[in-house]
């Protein structure tokens, strides 16, 4: 091994000091050659730089781990974190990024460790999102950031209607009782029920004028993709579970794939991505 990689080697492996055996890092820091009695995991991940590529991506990620740690958190100590959880996720992150063919997805393998340590998830979650994060094509990454971020809006929006379309329903079973034939409610009751109605009315038709803008966000998005090129890359994230459409199988559904909503995979995965 050069000098360089020896020293580039020594700022790698400063890191893992944090959340491997002290002795086993510092025997790889000071002669990489001949690192004796080291650990498999160690050694497996220095065979990953068996090319000055895949080298490089290694790198880059233990890099920017380092340093996205220190400006999320100067104080962060490993030791205090679930280190043998750190320690499995760290290694399916390096085989990751010895294969990501961007630094846009060394990037995704580096914040998700990093949500991961300050705001954990259950490991085989997070285990996922390291995959996705080398899977998903950029494309793909803004298509469901767009979800993502509507899904926070849209949610609301559709508890919100749900509720009135009930009280409007449920307002068809007492409406014969006041102006049926045989109806005693007074003019008084029965101007008071229509303009409370008609109020329910506009306050349903401005949540849809809402919620349509939300969706309009989306679809706007989709439209920037060919048609063939978006159903390639949507349907592609419905089959790895990041979004489902509620409505299939029903009468309700129209096949507008704005109308998808987020499953708890997506949006615990861009949450990540997005810090």
């Amino acid at each position: 091994m050069k000098k360089e990689d020896i020293d580039i080697w020594k700022k790698s492996l400063s890191i893992l000091t944090q959340i491997f055996v002290p002795a086993i890092a510092s025997t790889l820091i000071s002669d990489p050659n001949y690192a004796q009695g080291a650990s498999t995991f160690v050694l497996q991940m220095l065979s990953l730089a068996q090319s000055e590529v895949k080298q490089k991506r290694v790198e880059s990620l233990v890099f920017g781990l380092e340093e996205l740690l220190k400006k999320h958190d100067p104080n962060f100590k490993f030791d205090e974190a679930n280190v043998q959880e750190v320690r499995d996720l760290l290694e399916t992150a390096i085989i990751n990024a010895s294969r990501a063919t961007s630094e846009g997805k060394i990037e995704r393998l580096r914040r998700v460790l990093i949500g991961h340590i300050m705001e954990p998830q259950p490991f085989d979650y997070t285990s996922r999102y390291l995959d996705l994060a080398v899977r998903l094509n950029d494309d793909q990454i803004q298509i469901l950031d767009v979800y993502y971020h509507t899904e926070n809006e849209l949610k609301p929006l559709r508890e919100e209607l749900s509720t009135i379309h009930k009280i409007l329903k449920d307002s068809e079973k007492i409406e014969p009782k006041i102006f049926g034939s045989e109806s005693k409610a007074s003019e008084k009751v029965k101007k008071i029920y229509k303009e409370k109605k008609s109020l329910t009315e506009k306050t349903l038709e401005d949540l849809q004028f809402d919620f349509e803008k939300k969706i309009n966000i989306r679809r706007h998005k989709n439209k920037e993709f060919e048609p063939e090129v978006f159903q390639f890359l949507f349907n592609d994230l419905r089959v790895l579970g990041l979004v489902y459409n509620p409505s299939e199988g029903r009468m309700s559904d129209t096949g507008d794939p704005a109308y998808y909503h987020c499953t708890a995979l997506g949006i615990g995965f861009i949450k990540y991505l997005v810090g």
